[in-house]
């Protein structure tokens, strides 16, 4: 009696539809970490945006308690610090966009030139 336990051949790794799938796979996993990468891009500005602006108006509402600065002038600074902190958000998406194409650029310098290979039929 044979004890041996039938076991079911994997793909052969070598062929063509085989191929094509791993690499459809690679670079669909490649497009979503550029993604990723963008997006976190994206976030880390907003937090290091807001970290600044909210340490900007909480100086200046020091100053304004301390000083005794008058209201028009601390309304002045505080429209002005707002104002740049909205410009930066502006910006935001475009630095998101950057970061995303260059990513995906450098996927494309690293990927090489595809070769065409010939079945062979035994």
């Amino acid at each position: 009696m044979d004890s041996t336990i039938p076991t079911e051949k994997a793909p052969d790794a070598s062929t063509p539809g085989t191929r094509e799938l791993r690499d459809l796979t690679v670079e669909a996993a490649r497009v979503q970490l550029a993604a990723m990468t963008s997006v976190v891009k994206f976030w880390a500005g907003w937090a290091q945006s807001a970290e600044k602006y909210t340490q900007a108006l909480s100086d200046e509402l020091a100053r304004v308690d301390e000083e005794g600065t008058k209201s028009d002038t601390a309304i002045s600074r505080l429209s002005d610090l707002t104002r740049e902190y909205l410009r930066e958000l502006g910006k935001l998406p475009g630095i998101a966009a950057e970061q995303f194409s260059g990513e995906i650029e450098k996927l494309s310098k690293r990927k090489a030139p595809r070769q065409r290979v010939a079945n062979i039929k035994n």
